[in-house]
């Protein structure tokens, strides 16, 4: 059984692809969200790379009529991803720390 490389949720990704479906459809981002069944809150998120439910990337993958899988890219989950509690070990300005 051959497994596939782990991928994982690509946003900047989904803003981008969103970002050109609303420019070519000469929309706005409150328009978009509209259309699209989210908050302009969810589509603000995506840019910033925040927290964001399922269900708004669902509904803005849909709106934009392509699969999720079309937003991923290949990498791991970060261990405070799959363990909210735990402590990151890597510093934004430094890398990993030792």
């Amino acid at each position: 059984m051959h497994s596939s490389p782990p991928r994982r949720f690509d946003p900047p990704a989904l803003h981008a692809a969103l970002d050109a479906q609303r420019t070519a459809q000469g929309l706005s981002w409150a328009a978009v969200a509209e259309q699209g069944g989210v908050a302009v809150a969810t589509i603000n998120r995506l840019r910033h790379h925040g927290r964001f439910e399922i269900d708004g990337i669902l509904a803005l993958t849909s709106w934009l009529g392509q699969p999720l899988e079309t937003f991923t890219r290949p990498g791991h989950l970060p261990p405070e991803a799959l363990n909210p509690g735990a402590k990151s070990t890597t510093r934004p300005d430094h890398g990993p720390q030792h």
